[in-house]
């Protein structure tokens, strides 16, 4: 299979110019052209190290002649080794145009104090590397290769693969509308009842030609309006079921809007039933529908009512097992007048930070807040690619991202585990990192971003994410 970097941009189209970066080459390709920086002398030429080999036996690396860099590691009684040091054999390193030596390289085994691949190192011009981080024109498939020694860094950084343009997942939303009686009020400063500037902000937001192709459905609570139900089975059926927007003839649009206007006002607000029947509606549509990304909107314009257990921390608790279940189901939150209570904790623990808070209730500053959301949803999630002939590794993935446009530089982002892994205070204090929707060993189909890494990218314009196959996936570091 042959290294790939899947470039995904945040932007409509690619940067005309795209240029393969690896950390552990010194060589620096022009991204306007084919020409090649000479490395800098690296070591004196001649010069010669120990290095590891089989058995904990000691080899030789002995500096090239024009001092760019270490040959491979001369083994007694070893064969011909391939690539340049510091690139890791079958991992896609730039290892493919080192001359080779007598013996194995431990291609782990990067010299300290130098750079782990110099410009002799790439493949020669109009040459390729294969599956294997070979020059393709001078394989040595039959090499032996020195086991790698933890006193050395690893080069998995040297990975460096042709960019291709990647598949930013869709987003979707299925929304959870608050109906109780205290949507009737009308709030300080406004004329028209919660209820009403509600009403008024639906139609923009299921309009918005940005919106269009988003699948969006809704259902409402409490079911039951003065004696609301409690169980969760009632809040886990759509009231208008999960479809493209704008739909035929604005078909799906409609529905939504004819919903909302022809919905009661009653009874109190039983959000934890109601988030945990929204949230499991949410997964079992996701499942069926792996392509596709879907968040719930939870809307309410106050604290929970009746129903036991039903407070702030059962609703948190709820949107939790949500966003940490399998697959993931972030919960955003929108609250509507002055006395929404601790919504920012629901929101928090749903996996999307903090709540969006509109507390006159005014229809304009609620269209914002839904537009709001609706750019938070994008861009977290990534389709991961289809190979043909080949299938893909989810032990050797990695994701670089760049916040802003080219010169900012890309910085790499660990992989968290699971989706609570981006909320392990201890583990990962900047909440940062990615994970995938079904870790392994089972199969995942997309990987996402946790919040903490998401965010800055979603607000700044020509941001960009690469998804590195074939490099071992790099974990978070511990806390220093």
């Amino acid at each position: 299979m042959k290294l790939s970097t899947i470039a995904h941009t945040f932007s409509d189209a690619l940067d005309p110019r795209t240029c393969a970066i690896a950390a552990a080459l010194i060589a620096i390709a022009s991204c306007s052209g084919d020409k090649v920086v000479a490395a800098p002398k690296l070591c004196v030429p001649g010069q010669q190290l120990e290095c590891p080999c089989p058995g904990g036996a000691k080899g030789v690396q002995a500096c090239r002649d024009d001092g760019s860099g270490f040959d491979l590691c001369v083994c007694v009684g070893g064969s011909a080794g391939t690539g340049g040091a510091g690139a890791r054999a079958g991992t896609g390193g730039a290892g493919g145009g080192g001359t080779a030596g007598a013996g194995g390289v431990d291609t782990d085994a990067a010299i300290p104090g130098q750079d782990a691949a110099s410009a002799d190192d790439a493949p020669e011009a109009g040459g390729s590397r294969d599956g294997n981080g070979h020059d393709a024109e001078h394989d040595t498939s039959d090499a032996t290769i020195a086991d790698a020694s933890e006193d050395f860094p690893s080069a998995d950084a040297a990975c460096v693969g042709e960019p291709i343009r990647g598949e930013k997942k869709q987003s979707d939303l299925y929304m959870m509308i608050d109906n109780s009686g205290s949507m009737n009020e009308v709030d300080m400063g406004q004329t028209i009842t919660r209820w009403q500037n509600l009403g008024q902000a639906i139609p923009v937001f299921v309009n918005d030609p940005a919106n269009v192709d988003m699948m969006v459905g809704l259902d409402f609570f409490p079911e039951g309006g003065n004696n609301p139900s409690c169980n969760v089975m009632d809040y886990t059926m759509a009231n208008v079921p999960i479809d493209l927007l704008p739909g035929p003839n604005g078909m799906q649009a409609n529905a939504i809007i004819a919903a909302v206007n022809g919905r009661t006002r009653s009874g109190g607000t039983p959000t934890t039933p109601a988030l945990t029947g929204a949230i499991e509606a949410a997964r079992t549509w996701q499942i069926a529908h792996p392509d596709r990304s879907l968040s719930v909107l939870f809307i309410t314009d106050g604290e929970p009512t009746d129903c036991n257990p039903n407070t702030v921390a059962t609703a948190s608790a709820a949107a939790r097992a949500g966003f940490m279940g399998t697959p993931p189901i972030r919960t955003y939150v929108l609250g509507i007048g002055p006395s929404t209570g601790n919504l920012d904790s629901i929101a928090a623990a749903g996996g999307t930070t903090m709540a969006y808070m509109v507390t006159n209730g005014r229809a304009a500053a609620l269209a914002a807040a839904l537009a709001s959301i609706r750019k938070r949803t994008l861009s977290c999630d990534y389709s991961l690619p289809r190979l043909e002939g080949g299938t893909l590794d989810p032990s050797k993935i990695n994701v670089d991202v760049r916040v802003g446009p080219a010169p900012a530089p890309y910085i790499p982002v660990f992989n968290a585990g699971t989706a609570a892994g981006c909320t392990d205070v201890m583990k990962n204090p900047k909440g940062e990192g990615w994970y995938y929707d079904t870790p392994p060993p089972g199969t995942p189909t997309k990987i996402t971003l946790c919040p903490n890494s998401c965010g800055p990218l979603q607000i700044t314009d020509g941001s960009d994410l690469n998804v590195l196959l074939g490099c071992v996936t790099k974990s978070l570091p511990p806390p220093s």
